[in-house]
């Protein structure tokens, strides 16, 4: 972890300097004093470059306000970094706005198109993707029509790239794609290519999802189509042409409006080699504006085994460095990811910042695969473990490093697996009183269990899952060298065979504590620790409207937590877990979601339930299940009033005389979370929870029921809740002979999609018994081609 001398050390103004100045109205042939500055960067860089080699002061480049376009990014490596003595910063000047953007400024001379649209001829071929009129950002044409209403997408239609529409188009080959994931895990973009002899588009997807490639029939839209050019603030690029078409908004002045374009993706690059590093610079009080989307530019790669892929590309990129500091300054409107650390990284500082509006991720830590020891992918988990050696292989990952009091709003307008911070193959990251809000899917992110020792804590998460779903505002995965060890299944067997194993890629304890989760509506997962992720100690976080999640790993240590209008979600808890639940407040009806605990064998769990209170506003609490009394949980833990202090002003510290006081909850700070002077959450009402009751019924000698809630659906990994499952397959059963498992889940029958029991039954009894039957079965969270024979008379009979 970093010191606080280190961060001391970082964050210091150096009392003297060498000093250089750059403005706009500067010359390069100027000395780069104050009086007279250099005119760009790229000159003051290289002055800062000549001047190491002998510097055993600081160096300090001073940035006037004004506007900088790079048309490529500063590129800053060994050469250009400062050393111990004379460390290099690049700073906007005093209270000046020195804006580093990746836009081109355009002088467009207009002239009418239509009644609604003016052209400007700009020439060809220019690489934009956003639009900018006196600032404001104006909409790629698409549809259906832009809507800020509308969460998802701001706006979507079903027959975005229906026949009828694509007809309508005279080039549909400049069509994007946007839209979510079939189970809306994330972003599924694709290029329009062509129409087929059927009149339908072609589509070439560009891999934004490590979770397969269909597309959601309903949340898509389609834009930079010039026929869908029809509403105020929408323009189209005609790339060939070199035209640009615009619907300018009311009131707008175009004769006298200043118009940007983005262009490039990257606005500075940090990169040293594995010999020689770069680093030692800080960048502050500055404004990173208007850069590219990557979207469908960049190349997309997994993340190992998480949901996610990433462009490796941000508007500050750093690889093979140390001790770079990002502070003070705005991300304004970055179309792709903000700082993304790549590699090998350590010592690295991101703090006050403000991150708005972002396309992707605000602040990413993504290591090399060829640092990981038995690395796998999605479709390729390996069933045996070929390396036992603990840890990381190389050093080709981030360390070491601290995200603090920064303020993340709205990010993933165009990529959707994205976050505030992101964590994938990194170590011991701290991130700390952040604000994130606004956000597609999570707030914080980590992506495996390689190889922990992150310190997350006094965060303040809200408005975030607001796109997808099946996920949590944090949100985390451990599909490491253990998961599937013998052969996948999500039952949680195998895990006296896989514990031994669980602590080679989470090497290190990750801590969670003094965080605020909250969700406008109770419907997520607020800590989702999913798919083995290991090696956690959770506590003091306040949950509102959301509640911890933890399935499938090892040794989570959850105590001092307070969850209000949710329950403590236990999936699929594996044999010797090790898993604890100590000095919990739980207010919600049911103090547990257990269908999937395996708790009728709780004794072999080795977990720890106990001393917690439930509430439910005085209405009956459900707190146990069957086994709870032989594993001897929850034997002192109480059903009573926890006496918040003030809820309406977002205080849950407990009050003298609270019984959970007196099982030994400890009250944490109530005033701490996030970035002060941040945007906070509101605050919530009770709600008293109900919980869906299985509609099950016998089948085949096994018991099928529907995926009615939430719970269900994340345990299946089934993309949303159509379909039916088994809830059980006993040995023995016609079911089972005919290869169905317990958790085994029928989305399709002979090409028609089930969507209730009801449905799948009428579809099942309308067969003629001894008929073959083709299904789409999800299994282990992949979905896959089956057939299987109806039973005979004689057979039900039985």
């Amino acid at each position: 972890m970093l010191t606080c001398c280190l961060l001391a050390h970082l964050l210091a103004n150096p009392a003297s300097a060498e000093s250089f100045y750059v403005a706009t109205d500067g010359s390069d042939t100027n000395p780069g004093t104050l009086a007279e500055p250099f005119q760009t960067l790229e000159k003051a860089k290289a002055m800062v470059r000549a001047a190491l080699p002998s510097a055993t002061q600081p160096i300090q480049v001073w940035v006037r306000g004004g506007t900088y376009y790079l048309a490529q990014p500063l590129a800053f490596g060994p050469e250009d970094s400062g050393t111990a003595k004379a460390p290099v910063s690049y700073s906007g000047y005093a209270n000046e706005t020195a804006v580093l953007s990746g836009a081109i400024r355009l002088t467009p001379r207009w002239s009418t198109h239509s009644d609604s649209i003016q052209v400007a001829s700009i020439g060809p071929g220019l690489a934009i993707d956003a639009l900018f009129a006196n600032g404001a950002q104006q909409v790629m044409a698409r549809y259906p029509n832009y809507d800020a209403q509308t969460t998802v997408l701001n706006g979507y239609a079903s027959d975005s790239i229906s026949k009828a529409r694509v007809s309508t188009w005279k080039d549909p080959t400049t069509g994007l794609v946007r839209g979510l994931h079939h189970g809306r895990w994330g972003g599924q973009s694709y290029k329009i290519t062509g129409v087929r002899s059927d009149g339908q588009p072609t589509l070439e997807w560009v891999g934004d999802n490590n979770r397969g490639s269909r597309l959601h029939a309903e949340y898509r839209m389609v834009e930079n189509v010039f026929e869908e050019l029809d509403a105020p603030g929408e323009w189209f690029y005609d790339r060939t042409a070199g035209k640009l078409y615009f619907y300018p908004p009311e009131g707008l002045d175009l004769s006298a409006a200043v118009i940007e374009a983005a262009s490039a993706e990257e606005l500075i690059r940090v990169v040293g080699s594995k010999e020689s590093k770069a680093g030692r610079l800080t960048f502050s009080n500055l404004t990173f504006a208007h850069t590219h989307r990557t979207l469908f530019t960049r190349p997309y790669e997994p993340l190992l085994r998480s949901d996610w892929c990433v462009a490796r590309a941000g508007a500050v990129f750093v690889q093979d460095a140390q001790r770079v500091t990002v502070s003070n300054s705005v991300f304004d409107r970055i179309g792709g990811n903000g700082v993304f650390f790549s590699g090998y990284n350590r010592d690295h500082l991101v703090t006050q910042n403000e991150f708005l509006e972002h396309g992707a991720t605000c602040v990413s830590f993504v290591g090399l695969p060829l640092a990981v020891r038995d690395p796998g992918y999605w479709d390729d988990f390996p069933t045996t473990i070929r390396d036992e050696t603990p840890g990381p292989k190389t050093d080709d990952y981030p360390k070491d490093c601290v995200v603090s009091f920064n303020h993340m709003q709205n990010n993933g307008r165009f990529e959707k697996q994205t976050c505030g911070v992101n964590l994938s193959m990194a170590e011991s990251i701290i991130v700390s009183h952040n604000t994130v809000h606004g956000s597609p899917r999570a707030g914080i992110n980590v992506c495996d269990g390689t190889w922990g020792g992150h310190l997350i804590e006094f965060n303040d998460i809200f408005d975030c899952v607001r796109e997808t779903s099946d996920h949590g505002p944090f949100n985390s995965w451990g599909r490491d060298r253990f998961y599937a060890l013998g052969g996948y299944n999500h039952n949680g067997g195998r895990g006296a065979e896989k514990r031994p194993y669980a602590f080679l890629d989470a090497w290190k304890t990750t801590v969670l504590r003094n965080n605020r989760v909250h969700y406008d509506e109770p419907t997520s997962y607020g800590i989702d620790l999913d798919d083995g992720s290991s090696n956690y100690e959770i506590y003091n976080n306040l949950l509102l409207n959301t509640e911890i999640k933890l399935r499938e790993g090892f040794d989570r240590k959850v105590s001092n937590n307070i969850m209000v209008n949710k329950q403590a979600e236990f999936h699929v808890w594996y044999d010797r877990c090790g898993d604890s639940f100590l000095r919990n407040i739980v207010v919600n009806r049911t103090a547990y979601n257990t269908k999937y605990l395996r708790s009728g064998r709780a004794d072999a769990l080795e977990a720890a339930l106990d001393y917690n209170v439930f509430y439910n506003g005085g209405s009956d609490v459900v707190v146990g299940d069957r086994g709870w009394e032989r594993a001897g949980w929850d034997v002192h833990s109480v059903v009573g009033d926890p006496m918040f202090v003030d809820p309406g002003k977002l205080d849950y510290s407990v009050g003298p005389g609270s019984p959970a006081l007196r099982l030994g909850f400890v009250n944490f700070p109530m005033d701490q979370f996030g970035k002060p002077g941040a945007p906070q959450p509101d605050p919530i009402e009770f709600v008293e929870a109900s919980t869906a009751a299985s509609d099950s019924t016998p089948l085949m000698g096994a018991r099928i029921a529907s995926i009615n809630d939430m719970s269900i659906q994340s345990v299946l990994g089934a993309p949303d809740k159509q379909g039916v499952y088994f809830e059980a397959a006993p040995p023995g059963s016609y079911a089972a002979e005919q290869g169905f498992r317990k958790s085994d889940a029928i989305l399709f029958v002979n090409g028609t999609p089930v969507t209730t029991l009801k449905s799948f039954l009428q579809m099942y009894n309308a067969l003629d018994p001894g008929a073959k039957v083709s299904i789409v079965l999800l299994r282990n969270q992949h979905e896959t081609q089956f057939n299987f024979v109806k039973e005979t008379a004689d057979k039900s009979a039985e």
